[in-house]
């Protein structure tokens, strides 16, 4: 999805856009990162490849499918911590002379448990910078430009 915003600030390699917030902001992938989503404008911290200052009028990109296949692979990968551990509670159950009923739902909490911290590091160091939404053009050149 891309969008019209101005930039308000930046800092590093990001800038913070205030954006005009509009239906399709309920449907975007980026909704939960814009702050302000519910008021007539949302701020969102977006990566700045192309150097844009404060008060510049910018086009920005929301990579919304690149959402979709990461929040996708970690279900997918936190069910299948999940069913892996159900499956070891239950296989130890008679082994360590543990109830069926008991052992099966402990070791699915366990596996989600013991899952959900390695994948969130995961995706945080191999997804982070790539999930931003980006600028990708400068519409308008704000005062800051010499």
């Amino acid at each position: 999805m891309k969008d019209k915003g101005t930039v308000v600030s930046t800092e590093g390699p990001l800038a913070q856009v205030r954006v005009d917030c509009t239906r399709g902001c309920r449907e975007c992938g980026a909704s939960s990162l814009c702050k302000g989503a519910a008021d007539e404008e949302g701020t969102l911290a977006v990566r700045n490849p192309i150097n844009a200052h404060p008060g510049d009028e910018v086009m920005i990109e929301v990579p919304e499918s690149r959402y979709h296949r990461v929040l996708i692979t970690m279900f997918a990968c936190l069910l299948a911590a999940s069913l892996i551990g159900a499956l070891a509670g239950y296989t130890l159950s008679r082994p360590l002379a543990l109830d069926d009923s008991l052992s099966a739902p402990l070791g699915f909490f366990l596996g989600l448990g013991l899952a959900v911290p390695g994948v969130i590091l995961y995706f945080r160091k191999n997804n982070g910078s790539r999930l931003y939404p980006s600028i990708t053009d400068i519409t308008q050149k704000g005062d800051r430009h010499g």
